[in-house]
C-alpha cells in the first residue's frame, strides 16, 4: 500500500493533535492527542490547523492515462488559531477554537491536523529525544564502522527499537552509547545474537 502524500509544508511542522469530528452543536471539536504534553492545549494556546488533501475518488474506467502523471492536489498553508476552552473526554480532548462557534464551522475542520512549529516543542530531559530528531541519523559502532541510517522507530512493550539497516537495536543505554542531535550522528553497540 502506498504511503499517503504529505506536502512539504506539513512535514516542516509538528503534529500535536488531530480533529476526529465535531462534538455537540456549539463548535466543539473532539481531538485525538498526538503529543505527550496535553498541557499544550491550555486556553489561549496558539496552534495551527491544516487540512490534508482529500483522497482521490476510486478509479473508474477512464481513457488512456496522460503522458505525464498528475501532481498531488495542493493544500492551503497551516492557519493560525487559538484554544478557547478545553476539557478531557476519555482519551480525547474536547476543545473550542476562537472563531469556531457552530457545528457547521467545526465540521469543516474534521480531519484537520493541529500543528506547532518545531521551535515551539516542549524541552525534554537529558537523554530524551524527539523521534523526528533521530530519524535519518548516521549510525556508527564504537569502533567507527558505519551501520546505516536510522530509518524507523518501533514501539515495543518495554522499550522502543531503532531500525538501522539490517539491525533492530533496543533503545536502551546498554546499546545506544551516544546521540548527537545537532550533527545527526549516533554511536551504538550492536546486540549479540546467540
Amino acid at each position: 500500500m502506498a504511503k499517503p502524500y504529505i506536502p512539504k509544508i506539513a512535514r516542516r511542522w509538528v503534529t500535536v493533535g488531530v480533529v476526529v469530528r465535531p462534538f455537540g452543536m456549539r463548535g466543539e471539536l473532539k481531538v485525538r492527542l498526538e503529543t505527550d504534553f496535553p498541557e499544550r492545549f491550555q486556553p489561549g494556546a496558539r496552534l495551527y490547523w491544516w487540512l490534508p488533501p482529500a483522497p482521490a475518488p476510486p478509479e473508474t474506467e477512464q481513457p488512456a492515462p496522460p503522458s505525464r502523471p498528475k501532481k498531488p492536489p495542493r493544500t492551503t498553508k497551516p492557519q493560525e488559531c487559538y484554544v478557547k476552552t478545553v476539557r478531557t473526554h476519555g482519551n480525547y480532548l474536547v476543545l473550542t477554537l476562537e472563531g469556531i462557534e457552530t457545528r457547521e464551522q467545526a465540521e469543516r475542520l474534521r480531519g484537520a491536523w493541529l500543528l506547532i512549529p518545531p521551535e515551539e516543542r516542549m524541552p525534554l530531559e537529558e537523554g530524551q529525544y524527539y523521534i523526528d530528531d533521530l530519524i535519518g541519523m548516521e549510525v556508527f559502532t564504537e569502533t567507527g564502522e558505519r551501520v546505516g541510517k536510522l530509518k524507523h522507530v518501533r514501539h515495543g512493550a518495554a522499550y522502543d527499537f531503532f531500525d538501522i539497516g539490517a539491525y533492530s537495536i533496543p533503545a536502551v543505554e546498554e546499546y545506544i552509547l551516544e546521540v548527537d542531535v545537532p550533527n545527526k550522528r549516533m554511536v551504538v553497540r550492536l546486540p549479540e545474537f546467540e
